[in-house]
């Protein structure tokens, strides 16, 4: 009966820390954040805060710290926190008062990657890759793994090398019934690097207005035989000239985005993971 006194006098006191905050704050350091027990940081460490936790601080130090994370500054000070399980100083640089989306996770021996903002319709945020080779995740309608920013956190392995693909769907129509396809056709782009910001992050491609000029050339020209047999020479020469997504008669859909890792540990032995993101019907 004392020890659940206890366990419930230390609830009730953090609960009344967060409660006398000054503010809630969301932690930002994207490999997470050092809470201390003393504001240095040689301090003991109580726990690591997780990318996007809210936390309470309670009060500022007089003790200021500067950062150096991938050759950039991050200035700031130590400031008394209190989370759910601790009270403890943290270096406020990576702290901020935005919510952040937290994206979905993807856990692999020696490292784990995020990709932010990306809002998924999969009950799951965190995907473990250990035993599998690829995953499908759901893409929410409205949003697009496009142009997002991913994050490593690399523990073991000497290089990551990211690259994406797109498969997309060709259609050709026309106002005579015989002159359309009975079925999408369906192709996949090549593999392209995606851009590394900093060691440690990355951006996703987004399919550019000469990506889809180039692919619906390709695409046309790998549909042939099927245009000309049931439009004719001429119309196939007309859907060369098409240089624009928008115009008659071709439509072109992304059905899915790849995305995929190659891990080289420090025995030059490779692992190939893959994600597949399902793009809604109607983007």
């Amino acid at each position: 009966m004392n020890y659940l006194k206890m366990i419930l006098a230390i609830a009730l006191v953090f609960n009344m820390a967060i409660a006398t905050a000054q503010e809630e704050v969301y932690v930002a350091a994207e490999s997470g954040l050092s809470l201390r027990d003393q504001p240095d940081v040689t301090g003991k460490m109580l726990s690591k805060l997780a990318y996007g936790e809210a936390i309470g601080v309670l009060e500022e130090t007089d003790k200021n710290l500067v950062v150096l994370d991938g050759g950039e500054k991050i200035s700031g000070r130590w400031v008394k926190v209190a989370t759910k399980n601790h009270i403890g100083y943290v270096f406020n640089g990576y702290l901020s008062k935005n919510k952040y989306e937290k994206g979905i996770e993807l856990h692999h021996t020696g490292i784990e990657i995020r990709l932010k903002n990306l809002k998924s319709n999969d009950e799951s945020v965190v995907y473990p890759l250990f035993e599998k080779d690829s995953i499908s995740v759901g893409v929410e309608l409205g949003d697009s793994p496009e142009g997002k920013t991913l994050v490593i956190n690399n523990k073991i392995y000497k290089r990551v090398s990211i690259f994406q693909r797109y498969e997309n769907s060709f259609s050709f129509m026309s106002a005579d019934a015989n002159c359309n396809t009975n079925e999408w056709k369906q192709f996949d782009t090549e593999w392209k690097p995606i851009k590394q910001l900093k060691s440690n992050r990355f951006e996703t491609l987004i399919y550019s207005e000469d990506d889809w000029k180039y692919f619906i050339e390709k695409a046309t020209k790998d549909l042939k035989d099927d245009v000309i047999d049931k439009c004719g020479d001429d119309w196939f020469t007309y859907v060369k000239t098409i240089k624009n997504i928008k115009d008659f008669p071709v439509s072109v859909t992304t059905n899915r985005i790849f995305i995929k890792f190659i891990l080289t540990d420090s025995e030059d032995k490779m692992t190939e993971k893959i994600i597949e993101f399902k793009m809604p019907e109607s983007s």
